[in-house]
């Protein structure tokens, strides 16, 4: 199968009819894991959670907040629930299905997150491949690596990987090849991977307009995300061709686009990670009231263990995104982003605290007026969880939020506030397979 034929294949994929795939499998697969259960499985799972938050207007609500919730939406909910589906289709080829559910008037009550096939090709060489196919997130985050792109660290992402989660979705095909050189022992693993996908033309729109957040909620793929009430995109102003809200998962300009990277694994206590990503997308392009933006960026993430089996992990982006007509020298919208994490984490039998310290820096190379979109900000989460059985946790999270943004003079806010939020969570979690 040629690239083109890969495209027309993901081209005529439709997240309302993904939202009846899901519900599908989440009741076919206990029929399934019935009869065969090495070849059929499904996890869900479900968070009943208290929230106290202290900070401006949620970006929920079209507004600048940097927290998923506010002083308007705390109090007792449920904050999330979701249900991943897998299945051996073949000795070398799985099935893998995630939809999230949320009640929070955004999109459709469930929606898909990820939905690819994986194959993994026996061959006679010392080299072992791997090829996905579907809707996926690009291959970025150390932290998000449970079920359901859950942290088994802490509830909330990082600042990156929340942004991965916002705008991040790559729809199209990822190539993994992999060796253990017999010379070093066997112990050491080094992999090259590569990816072409469409449909992710308006990522960087909510880095931009919106800025870095830190909040535990996935975009997905049926979503569309409001934007705060940016002066430049209301009704007579200069981008006011834009919707109150970024589709993430949209294609405007037909052109592919990629990221590559490579990783070095050791005995499963130290990996690295490189990537660089690039959507290729015509900085010119409009479509259905979105704006087409070229995003790319570099990546690094660390992850190993220390002395007392404590855990690190860091990551650390540096990229641009810009929009629109070229106006001295600069598009419309030209920004360029950094952010990058420290997380140490130590897991004490059926107990886990973690702790992460993210900085965060948007600059400017446009000088459109009424459109600042500069930041700089950190943020402190204190995270603690306990396993009452396998399928009840309790988890406890505090976070605070430093930021400093000019735009929220537009809003009528401070331009410099720090949010505060604490969690509480009960967290049940299902499975079978």
């Amino acid at each position: 199968m040629n690239l083109r034929a890969i495209y027309r294949l993901l081209r005529s994929f439709n997240p309302a009819r993904g939202r009846q795939v899901v519900v599908l499998c989440t009741f076919a697969a206990p029929v399934f894991a019935q009869t065969e259960l090495s070849r059929y499985g499904i996890e869900s799972g479900l968070d009943v959670s208290y929230v106290n938050a202290n900070g401006n207007p949620s970006w929920l609500d079209g507004s600048a907040g940097k927290l998923r919730y506010d002083e308007d939406t705390d109090g007792l909910m449920l904050s999330r629930a979701w249900v991943e589906f897998h299945a051996r289709l073949a000795d070398t080829l799985d099935a893998h299905v995630a939809a999230v559910a949320y009640d929070d008037g955004i999109g459709s009550p469930i929606d898909l997150t990820e939905a690819y096939l994986e194959w993994r090709p026996l061959t006679d060489s010392a080299n072992r491949y791997r090829v996905k196919v579907g809707a996926f997130y690009p291959r970025v985050s150390l932290e998000n690596s449970g079920p359901g792109w859950t942290s088994p660290y802490t509830i909330s992402s990082s600042a990156i990987n929340t942004w991965v989660g916002e705008e991040l979705r790559a729809y199209g095909a990822e190539f993994t090849v992999s060796r253990r050189p017999r010379a070093l022992g066997g112990t050491h693993s080094f992999s090259l991977f590569g990816s072409v996908f469409y449909n992710n033309d308006t990522a960087g729109g909510l880095i931009a307009w919106k800025g870095w957040s830190v909040h535990d909620r996935q975009s997905r793929l049926g979503d569309e995300i409001p934007l705060p009430p940016v002066p430049q995109i209301q009704p007579g102003m200069w981008f006011d061709l834009q919707d109150p809200y970024i589709t993430p998962s949209l294609e405007i300009d037909n052109t592919y686009g990629y990221y590559v990277g490579g990783e070095w694994l050791v005995n499963r206590r130290f990996l690295l990670r490189v990537t660089h990503y690039d959507n290729r997308t015509d900085p010119f392009g409009y479509e259905d009231g979105q704006f087409a933006w070229h995003t790319a960026f570099d990546h690094a993430g660390l992850q190993t263990t220390l002395p007392g089996d404590v855990g690190l992990f860091s990551q650390w982006m540096e990229g641009y995104t810009a929009w629109g007509t070229i106006i001295n020298g600069a598009y419309a919208v030209d920004v360029e982003f950094e952010s990058y994490y420290v997380l140490l984490t130590k897991a004490i039998e059926r107990q886990r605290v973690s702790a992460r310290f993210d900085h965060f820096t948007i600059g400017e190379n446009d000088q459109v007026p009424l459109d600042d979109n500069t930041e700089d900000g950190h943020a402190v989460t204190l995270s603690y969880r306990f396993e009452l059985s396998p399928l009840v946790s309790l988890a406890a999270e505090w976070l605070a939020i430093t930021s400093r943004r000019p735009a929220w003079a537009y809003f009528g806010l401070p331009i410099e506030k720090t949010e505060r939020q604490l969690q509480l969570s009960v967290q049940l979690r299902f499975g079978s397979g």
